[in-house]
């Protein structure tokens, strides 16, 4: 690690980071979040399956309102499409994120809220390094040779702040 790296907070990040954060998330663009939160949920899903349980339980018991959930391809594709759902609203999470990724005030709040949200769905702190794995492969996936290593470390540094700061709240060790 070099030495200015070594002088950065855990979670400060730099005019550039947040330069090259923004910029790299306009190549995302908002027509991809729904493939890009698909693929996010299932690389999570097949690396860590108890998440999948987790997950998963509340939708099942809420899906069988109607009678049409007791059919079995209904079933599957109202699966298929809360996943698709559930990814899309992540990145539209993190898109909000990254509007306030040089406002650490707003970005610590929003934070700080979405672990108190999850701590009630009982997610882990185990469960956030999970996300961390599978947006890392997303963002590799989808972006390809644009994911270099300067955009890799800036999201790295964001991504550091978003479970520090996720895991206080769902800890309850704020501050």
């Amino acid at each position: 690690m070099g030495c200015s790296q070594a002088k950065i907070e855990p979670e400060a990040l730099t005019p550039d980071d947040a330069r090259i954060i923004r910029e790299t998330w306009k190549m995302v663009g908002r027509e991809a979040y729904g493939e890009y939160g698909q693929r996010l949920m299932l690389r999570i899903f097949q690396k860590y399956p108890d998440i999948k349980a987790l997950w998963q339980n509340p939708r099942i018991m809420n899906a069988t309102t109607t009678a049409d959930d007791a059919d079995a391809p209904n079933s599957a594709n109202r699966w298929k499409m809360d996943l698709r759902n559930h990814g899309s609203k992540f990145f539209n999470s993190l898109d909000d994120l990254i509007s306030v990724v040089d406002k650490p005030e707003e970005l610590f709040k929003m934070l700080h809220d979405i672990g108190v949200k999850h701590k009630g769905y009982e997610v882990k702190s185990e469960h956030i390094q999970a996300v961390v794995d599978g947006l890392n492969h997303t963002m590799e996936f989808g972006l390809k040779d644009k994911w270099t290593d300067a955009r890799q470390k800036s999201f790295q540094r964001l991504i550091n702040i978003i479970v520090a700061r996720t895991n206080r709240s769902l800890s309850g060790d704020e501050k």
